[in-house]
């Protein structure tokens, strides 16, 4: 047997043999090498390409409207439920309404017919500022399948892009929509605090229009009616830095006070007890009819405060935080001040309660009226009718120098509260961010680069298509 390997019909490729794979193409040094040794056209073709884009961006720059924009900031109470102070609701349409815009156009100098009212309102753009932590949680919410909190802006950003005007006039033009609208919030309080700035003093005329009876009425409601403002005032500025506010208001309301009580209690008393009528019996059936409706007012807030403190019995809450319905001699629901305190800090009974705190002061106020009918009513039977000519000179001088008394705290009141509006309306409608000039909607800046991209991507695309273009062509040859 021999001892030579078997043989297959497989051939062995030599030991020194190899198998060829397939070319690579260029990679990224290849690319580096292949601009590098361009590098000349390269940046020829960038230098042309960024040329002509920088030509149109500044040209498109130099073309495009100027803007004026500023940031406000609102800082007035209510601003969270979108309402003024005055009670009046607020929309962003408030800062381009037409009476601001054309007194602002007149503030301003800028003649009307430069400007059309109407394309000016079209102009004003304002852009509510949400700040980062809301949204943010709102994006958590909307993740979650949360509902999103409720939030109202209270910074406003105001441009105005009209064409035709000075950078001097735009500025301008800025400066007087902001104070317009300051001055229209002004406005709104001073309608809503304002007392009647003149009362009839003359004895004839009053003597024409009311019953001798009435006359004190009608001080006393005028009385009451500038107290309640002062004291709602009073508690408004004691936020105020300034406490000269606070200290004014409470003057005018030391001066009323003693107004109240060396002159219309003088008069009320000389008109009461000494029976000063010009007809009793129809002032008398008036009387008797005020008391009766005074007394379904009564019962009907009486009512509404056990509807809301059965509304407070259904949301849940203990019945021990209630102090009951058995508090007032009246039988007027009451509430005690421990579980008053500890329900206002309630999210959803907090409200309810301050409700039936508003009903019990309501109540009280018309019991005190009704008490005071009943005394009038006491003394109308020994009254005698009288004629005013028979009044002695002395009761028509003090009726006289009482009205005008009262007229001189009024306007004391009134130059005051101009004062604190226009010094707190100012603190309240804030420029947050001072208005400046700028073209177009993008920045300079970020325009410049984008074109550097751009110019530097379509060299390198010009430079490889003429490339391959050439060796195209030497191919075919």
């Amino acid at each position: 047997m021999s001892d030579q390997p078997a043989t297959t019909g497989q051939q062995l490729p030599p030991a020194d043999s190899y198998i060829e794979g397939e070319p690579e193409g260029p990679g990224l040094v290849d690319a580096i090498r292949f601009l590098y040794q361009r590098r000349l056209k390269l940046l020829a073709r960038f230098l042309v390409i960024f040329a002509v884009g920088l030509v149109v961006v500044i040209y498109g720059y130099l073309t495009s409207p100027k803007t004026v924009e500023g940031a406000l900031g609102l800082r007035f109470q209510g601003i969270e439920k979108r309402q003024y102070p005055s009670g009046r609701e607020f929309t962003v349409e408030d800062f381009r309404s037409p009476e601001i815009l054309s007194r602002a156009l007149a503030d301003a100098d800028i003649s009307p017919n430069r400007s059309n009212l109407r394309d000016l309102a079209a102009h004003v753009v304002v852009t509510p500022v949400i700040p980062a932590e809301v949204q943010n949680r709102w994006k958590k919410q909307d993740l979650t399948g949360v509902r999103r909190e409720d939030y109202f802006p209270n910074e406003f950003k105001i441009g105005i892009d009209i064409e035709g005007l000075t950078n001097e006039q735009r500025m301008r033009l800025f400066d007087a929509i902001v104070e317009r609208y300051r001055q229209r919030i002004k406005a709104d309080q001073e309608s809503a605090l304002s007392f009647i700035s003149q009362l009839p003093t003359s004895y004839r005329n009053l003597a024409g229009i009311y019953d001798l009876w009435d006359i004190p009425e009608f001080f006393r409601e005028s009385c009451q009616s500038l107290i309640r403002q002062l004291d709602s005032l009073i508690i408004a500025s004691s936020t105020s830095q300034d406490s000269k506010w606070q200290l004014s208001f409470r003057e005018v309301a030391k001066d009323l006070d003693i107004w109240e009580k060396t002159r219309l209690e003088a008069l009320e008393a000389l008109t009461y007890q000494g029976g000063l009528v010009r007809n009793r019996d129809i002032v008398s059936q008036r009387v008797q009819y005020q008391i009766a409706d005074l007394d379904v007012e009564i019962q009907q807030k009486r009512q509404e405060a056990n509807e809301a403190l059965r509304l407070i019995e259904v949301a849940g809450r203990p019945g021990a935080l209630l102090a009951g319905q058995f508090s007032n001699k009246e039988g007027l629901p009451m509430v005690d001040a421990s579980a008053l305190d500890r329900l206002v800090k309630s999210d959803y009974i907090g409200p309810v309660v301050k409700h039936i705190s508003k009903l019990q002061g309501e109540a009280q106020i018309l019991e005190a009226q009704k008490a005071r009918l009943e005394k009038q009513l006491s003394w109308l039977p020994k009254a005698k009718n009288t004629d005013f000519k028979q009044l002695p000179a002395s009761y028509r001088e003090l009726i006289e120098s009482l009205g005008s008394e009262l007229n001189a705290i009024i306007q004391k009141y009134d130059r005051l509260l101009d004062t604190y509006l226009a010094d707190t309306v100012t603190s309240l409608v804030v420029v947050i961010q001072a208005p400046v000039i700028t073209r177009g909607s993008y920045s300079p800046v970020l325009l410049l680069v984008g074109v550097f991209l751009l110019a530097g991507f379509l060299a390198v695309s010009i430079l490889t298509a003429e490339h391959i273009f050439k060796q195209a062509r030497q191919e075919k040859t």
